[in-house]
């Protein structure tokens, strides 16, 4: 993985074609939306604390207008945003794990498949920015 701070995403260009307007648009958003707002739909999913599709949509602006940037093994651009307050649950085979308190948006340049999901951020790692040699925490 390779992370990039807010600032240098943008003088790089990681920040275009973030489709971030109409997070809902097809099944596959919508099945992602049902996965993370309704506790155990899936046993080992994190769950927001709000089925508001609002809130939801604010949260996917919110990271990538924000979060940093993290590119993944196959080049993919995601975001992950330290929300600085709680944003949902973590589950795992159907356990209650914690609270979560970020969020992560995945394939942001893909308009029919970005999707949101809270992430428990309790235990920051800090990366290195990999333009400018910045702290970032994801």
């Amino acid at each position: 993985m390779t992370y990039y701070c807010h600032r240098c995403a943008a003088r790089l260009g990681y920040l275009r074609d973030v489709y971030t307007s109409d997070p809902l648009q097809s099944q596959y958003q919508l099945d992602k939306f049902v996965k993370h707002t309704l506790p155990l739909s899936n046993p080992s999913a994190s769950v927001f604390d709000s089925t508001s599709t609002g809130i939801y949509a604010d949260f996917v602006v919110d990271a990538a207008a924000s979060g940093a940037v993290e590119l993944d093994a196959l080049g993919r651009r995601n975001f992950i945003w330290l929300a600085g307050r709680p944003t949902g649950f973590r589950y795992k085979n159907s356990v209650l794990i914690g609270p979560t308190d970020g969020v992560k948006v995945v394939l942001s340049s893909e308009a029919t498949k970005i999707h949101a999901f809270p992430v428990q951020t309790i235990n920051l790692v800090t990366h290195t920015c990999a333009s400018c040699g910045g702290l970032v925490s994801t």
